[in-house]
C-alpha cells in the first residue's frame, strides 16, 4: 500500500496530525505515534500498526494499492463528466440590459430582451435533449436577468411542463443584482421552481453603493437589502461580495448591517475575486486595486472567519469535482438573450460566440479551444494537490497569458490551514450537520 498524493497532513494542537483526502473528503486524527506507524508501513517497513486505523484509511483512500493511478483515475472521471449526455445544462441570459453600472463589470451589455423566436429555438433545442437526459439545468443569468423577468417566467413555464411530462428532473438557479427581487417576484420565482439565488453586496451601504449603483447614478443597497428580507423566504440564498483592497478592510461592516437585519442563519455570503483584466476592450472592464490570487486567497480566509462569527457561513472544506464548470461541458450551453451561444459566462456580451441556438448543431471552430482544454496536460496542475477539487479550475483564465494564474481553486494555496479550520470545528463540534459530506469519515475525538 502507499500514500494517496492527494494525502494533506497537517499538525493538530494536541500533538498529533490532521489527516485530508482530497478525492474523497475523508478527514482523520491520528496521534503522533500513529502518524509514524503509518508512514513506517507505507515504506514496508515492518510495524506494529493498528490494523482498525489501516482499514479506516484504506476507506478514506488515504492508503491505496501500489499499483493504483490516481491522475489516469481524475483524468477518466474528467472525461466521463466533459461527455456526459444524462444532463443537459443552460445558462440564459434573458436580458444582457442592465439597471446598473458597476465600474468593474467585464460585460458589454446592450439593452436587449430575449424575443419569442429565441424562446421557441431553445424548447425545441430543449425537446431534441429531453428523450436522452435525466435532468435538465437552468441558470437564469445576466446582464441582470429580472429586467428580462417576462421571457423568464415564460420559459419556465415551458421548461417544467416539459420536463414533468418527460419525466426529466427540472431544477433553476439565478444570478442576480437583487434590486427587483420584489415580494411579488420572488412568488413568482418559487411557483417556477427556483432554488437557490446570487445576489450581490459589495460592502456598507456607502462603499456598496459606490461600487454597484443604479445606471442612474443613485444608490442600490437598501432597496437590496429589504428584497432580502423577502427572498430568504423562499429561496437558498448566497451574498457574493466581491473584494479589492479598496473594499475589504470594511467588509465586517457589511456583516455586522446583514446580522442587525435578521439574517444570521437565514443566508450565507461569500467573497468574489475581482480581477484587473477581461475579455472585453472597454474601460469598464479593468478594476483597481484587484488582488492577486494568493493574496485573495489569503483574503478569502480571513473574509469567511469573519462571516463565521456573524452567522453568515460556516466552516467546510471543498468536495472532490469532476469538471468544474459548464465551459468544459459539452452539454451545456450559454445562450445569449439575441440567440447567440457561448461557452463561458466570462464570454457573455463579447465576440467569443460559438454559434447559435437557432441552428446549434452547427457550432463554429471556438467551441474546439473549450473541449480540448485538458488540466492533464499541464505539469503544474497534474503536480497539484487540489486537483481533486479543482480539475483545473477556470478555463477561460487558464487559456489566457493574461489571467493564467488566476485559474485555480484557493484551496491550492490555503489547504492546511482550511484543513486545520475544519478540523477543530468538527472536534469541537461546532461544525454544522449540513456542512459536513455524508463521504466524511467520522473523526477519532480522544
Amino acid at each position: 500500500m502507499k500514500q494517496s498524493r492527494y494525502n494533506i497532513w497537517a499538525d493538530a494542537e494536541d500533538g498529533g496530525s490532521y489527516l485530508f483526502n482530497g478525492i474523497s473528503g475523508g478527514l482523520k486524527h491520528l496521534s503522533g505515534e500513529e502518524r509514524e506507524a503509518v508512514e513506517a508501513f507505507t515504506t514496508g517497513a515492518l510495524v506494529d500498526c493498528s490494523v482498525k486505523l489501516l482499514e479506516d484509511l484504506v476507506r478514506g483512500r488515504m492508503l491505496i494499492p501500489d499499483d493504483a493511478d490516481e491522475l489516469k483515475m481524475l483524468s477518466e472521471k474528467y472525461n466521463q463528466s466533459r461527455y456526459n449526455t444524462s444532463h443537459f445544462g443552460v445558462t440564459l441570459i434573458t436580458s444582457l440590459g442592465c439597471n446598473f453600472d458597476c465600474p468593474y463589470c467585464f460585460e458589454a451589455k446592450h439593452p436587449s430582451i430575449m424575443d419569442d423566436e429565441v424562446q421557441e429555438a431553445i424548447l425545441t433545442v430543449l425537446d431534441d435533449q429531453l428523450p436522452k437526459i435525466a435532468s435538465f439545468g437552468v441558470n437564469w443569468f445576466g446582464g441582470e436577468p429580472l429586467v428580462g423577468k417576462k421571457p423568464l417566467l415564460a420559459l419556465s413555464d415551458r421548461f417544467i411542463e416539459k420536463c414533468d411530462a418527460a419525466g426529466v428532473e427540472y431544477s433553476a438557479q439565478m444570478t442576480t443584482n437583487g434590486y427587483l427581487l420584489t415580494e411579488q417576484t420572488c412568488v413568482e420565482l418559487k411557483q417556477r421552481r427556483l432554488g437557490s439565488v446570487q445576489v450581490g453586496l459589495d460592502g456598507p451601504e456607502d462603499i456598496h453603493d459606490r461600487m454597484r449603483p443604479l445606471a442612474s447614478g443613485a444608490g442600490s443597497f437598501r432597496r437590496i437589502m429589504e428584497n432580502l428580507h423577502y427572498a430568504v423566504e423562499h429561496f437558498d440564498i448566497h451574498v457574493r461580495v466581491n473584494i479589492s483592497a479598496e473594499n475589504f478592510d470594511r467588509v465586517e461592516e457589511l456583516f455586522i448591517a446583514l446580522k442587525e437585519e435578521g439574517f444570521a442563519g437565514k443566508l450565507s455570503v461569500y467573497p468574489g475575486q475581482l480581477v484587473g483584466v477581461h475579455n472585453v476592450a472597454a474601460p469598464s472592464s479593468t478594476y483597481h486595486g484587484c488582488f492577486g490570487h494568493r493574496q485573495f486567497a489569503v483574503a478569502e480566509q480571513r473574509f469567511i472567519d469573519l462571516a463565521i462569527q456573524y452567522g453568515l457561513a460556516s466552516v467546510t472544506l471543498p468536495e472532490a469535482t469532476a469538471t468544474p464548470c459548464t465551459a468544459v461541458r459539452s452539454n451545456e450551453l450559454v445562450i445569449g438573450s439575441k440567440g447567440e451561444l457561448y461557452k463561458c459566462w466570462e464570454s457573455v456580451g463579447g465576440s467569443d460566440v460559438i454559434g447559435n441556438i437557432r441552428n446549434y448543431r452547427e457550432l463554429n471552430g471556438r467551441l474546439e479551444r473549450w473541449l480540448k482544454y485538458d488540466p492533464f496536460q499541464n505539469e503544474e496542475c497534474r503536480s497539484c494537490v487540489a486537483l481533486p477539487v479543482c480539475m483545473g479550475g477556470c478555463a477561460h483564465h487558464g487559456m489566457s497569458a493574461l489571467l493564467f494564474d488566476n485559474r485555480c481553486h484557493t484551496f491550492r494555496h490555503t489547504y492546511k490551514e482550511q484543513v486545520v479550520k475544519y478540523a477543530r470545528a468538527a472536534r469541537s463540534g461546532f461544525v454544522p450537520l449540513q456542512s459536513v459530506s455524508s463521504r466524511r469519515m467520522t473523526m477519532d475525538t480522544r
